[in-house]
């Protein structure tokens, strides 16, 4: 039986959801807890797409919870950002790619990776940040990464940080827009499903859209979050990892295919509407579960920026020591 237990704020929600027979190859997949994560892995959890011959537990979790679990090496299959997986070679540990979990979409309605003010503010445009308090989940987010790499290198601010332009501020999503109104802070990071959320309610205005900068910047769509294991762990069980990977994106093929069963579902879990969740799919970003035609390329550049915003020690030459032989491509 699905069951999901919604604990304190902040706390990890646990579901597990049991696969095939009791002989079946056992692999643990985390998340973070966001309604475009859960309405891909929803088919997993409610028994439409299975394979008998692995079971797969799902772990729902806060970005700053997800960050810690995949240097602790607890989970077989774990999203990360894209900095995250030359990070982990500096410490030691040995990363594989699976596939882009996000990617955004191209186009102007793309506001996933956008800074907010009040719709009343005096900051009126990108310049006019400088000096100014931006709330972040975390520093080391792929999307807050992102963000600094634009501020950076296409309007020549200093993103440090700690010293920079700007003075970042660590608190929990769900704080951002009370701290925000009550004038804490002045600049707003909101990400994902919540993105498209903020953007139709009228309350606050873009002046930094991310997502397009950084297709000018980087050559193609920004995956900003990739799906990962880990090389001992992998080489060891290498067909149940290969089963996990085809259900996992036959799981986000599902939520695609079945928008109003899935997303009827997902979005009251969230205080949201099933519209927002279709809106966010359309004109946002995508959960493919696979590599695309410039994820590759992507992932390079993403890195060199990251090096420059001294994030990494040294950005990798190649992407290729990083990649899962059976990853999957679209």
């Amino acid at each position: 039986m699905l069951w999901l237990t919604r604990a304190a704020l902040g706390a990890a929600i646990s579901i597990a959801s049991l696969v095939g027979a009791q002989a079946a190859e056992k692999i643990s997949v985390a998340a973070i807890s966001d309604p475009g994560f859960h309405a891909a892995l929803w088919a997993i959890l409610n028994k439409k797409v299975s394979d008998p011959s692995i079971e797969i537990s799902v772990d729902l979790m806060p970005i700053p919870a997800m960050i810690q679990a995949s240097m602790t090496q607890q989970y077989d299959i774990i999203p990360n950002g894209v900095l995250a997986i030359p990070q982990m070679a500096e410490a030691g540990i040995k990363p594989r790619i699976m596939g882009t979990m996000i990617r955004h979409i191209p186009g102007d309605a793309n506001h996933t990776t956008d800074l907010w003010v009040k719709a009343g503010s005096d900051i009126k445009t990108v310049q006019d940040l400088k000096g100014k308090r931006i709330a972040v989940t975390s520093l080391e987010a792929q999307d807050v990464v992102s963000r600094r790499a634009v501020l950076s290198e296409k309007y020549g601010f200093n993103a440090s940080a700690i010293g920079g332009d700007f003075t970042w501020v660590e608190i929990p999503a769900a704080q951002f827009e009370a701290a925000l109104e009550a004038n804490r802070i002045d600049a707003v990071a909101f990400s994902n499903v919540l993105a498209y959320k903020i953007e139709k309610s009228g309350k606050y205005r873009s002046v930094l859209q991310g997502s397009k900068d950084l297709i000018e910047m980087y050559g193609g769509p920004m995956p900003t979050v990739l799906e990962m294991g880990y090389a001992e762990k992998m080489d060891a069980r290498p067909a149940a990892y290969i089963a996990a990977a085809k259900l996992l994106k036959a799981s986000a093929d599902y939520a695609l295919a079945h928008q109003d069963e899935v997303f009827a579902d997902v979005a009251p879990k969230y205080n949201m509407t099933p519209q927002d969740l279709k809106g966010w799919f359309t004109s946002y970003a995508s959960m493919p579960f696979a590599l695309g035609p410039t994820d590759k390329a992507v992932y390079l550049k993403a890195w060199q920026s990251g090096e420059k915003l001294g994030v990494l020690q040294k950005a990798p030459a190649a992407v290729e020591p990083f990649m899962w032989q059976n990853a999957i491509s679209e």
